[in-house]
């Protein structure tokens, strides 16, 4: 995962098109619409377009990005709107009006809208020990709670890429881009042309099976620190408790992320036509993640993320664009978790599972804390992904924008800042690993450790220390220091 990173002082984006344009644009395609449509036809598009209109003349009056339009359109639809301490301003919006679910907003057809998983996991009696952990909670849980039956939380923007403006420039554009523009229209959807992810550290599949390291991403400003589980089983899904720490990233276009990667395809496969399985990698990924330049501040957030395409032109951040489809009403996709685990004091925990429920629709459903957050439908993917993963990755990531101009390794630390051999309550773990089979049970995981890019500023080891926490590992580390001088 990554950023396509701008000059560190150069200015934030300004939104792609500015609100004389797009008035400029509203006049021409109406009167190309006069000019080619029925008289009735013409009166109802000139209705329908005089009220954009009206929105794009209060918007160009703002200084601000289209997310402060949010607050008309969502009282209007009976929506409620909250501050929270952390600073965000967060809207219940109806479930029909995201991306997914708003034909719209996304130009591409909806998909059916489930409010609840169809099937369950099947839990093993656990004898998993906390070691005095705490459940981490979210901020809008702690002082909202949720939202009313019917919406979820969205989270308005704060960030230095206006992502928010995705959710409503796309309902303006139907009306100004026909279908010889949808090449253009698209790239102004797909928030990758402004945030790009990079393939997971590891991502390709010799002929003996063996999953291995590709060579490339020793050339890319992403390190990781991170355990393999593969199998010979069908893999359904996956479980993983992780304890959450906000450590410091040095420049608002870096990161640091904890999280796993349900993975199918390669890195160097290939798309093929619609209705046959690609070989291009394809991947499910959930966390969390300290990056200032995706959410305005240096708190620990939900992320979310998916690609169809090894990252080209597919799949976004939460929910920026047409993808996950969020059902919950409790659960701030983007929001930030309170409390934070402390050095040698209480670890404060997540668990995240993910399946994908069944044969008939094939969503792939993930749970935050046992909340049914919401779910990836089969029908983005490409790869195997639709049915199964072939391979799961869990680890730690950061990007590092300094060594790459040959200066110095970048300070942004990586969990909790300690290396995975302090151990508990110093290190960042995740632990009780466990796989989701073909009959929706939960396995215990056998690890193996992936190649870190930079082993003296961050890396991984697996741990037996608490024969409870069934597969576990210790990660991270501090950036630069005297053994991190510099990439290696």
């Amino acid at each position: 995962m990554g950023v396509s990173c701008r000059p560190r002082h150069a200015k934030s984006p300004r939104p792609l098109l500015q609100g004389e344009v797009l008035l400029q644009v509203f006049v021409f395609g109406l009167l190309f619409h006069v000019a080619h449509h029925s008289a009735a036809e013409a009166a109802q598009e000139f209705e329908t377009a005089a009220a954009d209109a009206e929105t794009f003349r209060a918007r160009s009056k703002s200084l601000v990005n289209v997310a402060e339009q949010m607050d008309s359109k969502v009282e209007k639809d009976g929506g409620l709107n909250f501050t929270l301490s952390d600073g965000d301003e967060v809207s219940c919006v109806p479930i029909k009006k995201q991306p997914s679910l708003t034909k719209r907003m996304t130009g591409r057809r909806t998909v059916p809208l489930q409010l609840s998983p169809s099937s369950s996991v099947k839990r093993r009696n656990s004898t998993a020990s906390s070691r005095g952990a705490k459940i981490a909670n979210q901020t809008f849980q702690v002082e909202v709670g949720s939202c009313p039956n019917g919406t979820i939380p969205v989270r308005r923007s704060r960030d230095i890429y206006n992502l928010t403006d995705l959710f409503f420039e796309t309902q303006f554009e139907s009306h100004f881009f026909g279908q010889d523009d949808q090449d253009y229209a698209s790239t102004r959807r797909n928030p990758n042309r402004r945030i790009n992810k990079h393939a997971p550290p590891s991502f390709s599949q010799p002929s003996d099976g063996n999953y291995t390291e590709a060579n490339e991403s020793d050339s890319t400003p992403h390190q990781h620190a991170f355990v393999i589980v593969n199998t010979t089983e069908s893999i359904k899904g996956m479980e993983v408790i992780l304890n959450i720490w906000e450590p410091y990233v040095e420049y608002e276009d870096e990161f640091s992320l904890a999280q796993f990667w349900l993975i199918s395809g390669s890195y160097k496969g290939k798309n093929v036509p619609v209705g046959e399985y690609s070989s291009i990698l394809n991947t499910i990924e959930a966390g969390w993640q300290v990056f200032e330049g995706l959410y305005g501040d240096n708190r620990s957030r939900l992320f979310l993320f998916w690609t169809a395409d090894a990252y080209n032109d597919t799949g976004c951040y939460n929910l920026y664009c047409y993808g996950f489809v969020q059902v919950s009403n409790k659960v701030l996709v983007g929001g930030s978790f309170t409390p934070i685990s402390q050095v040698n004091s209480t670890q404060y925990e997540i668990d995240l599972l993910v399946f994908r429920q069944d044969n008939s629709s094939g969503n792939w459903w993930l749970l935050l804390n046992d909340e049914p957050v919401g779910y990836w439908p089969s029908e983005l993917f490409t790869s195997q992904l639709r049915d199964s993963a072939t391979y799961i990755e869990f680890g730690g990531e950061i990007i590092d924008d300094e060594s790459t101009d040959g200066h110095r390794h970048t300070k942004t630390k990586m969990g909790s800042g300690y290396y995975p051999q302090a151990g508990h309550k110093f290190a960042a773990y995740q632990r009780n690993i466990q796989y989701v089979d073909e009959n929706l049970r939960l396995n215990d995981a056998t690890l193996r450790l992936g190649h870190a890019e930079a082993p003296t500023c961050y890396n991984a080891l697996i741990s037996t220390e608490f024969p409870e926490w069934g597969a576990n590992f210790y990660y991270g580390g501090r950036g630069f220091s005297m053994i991190c001088p510099h990439n290696a």
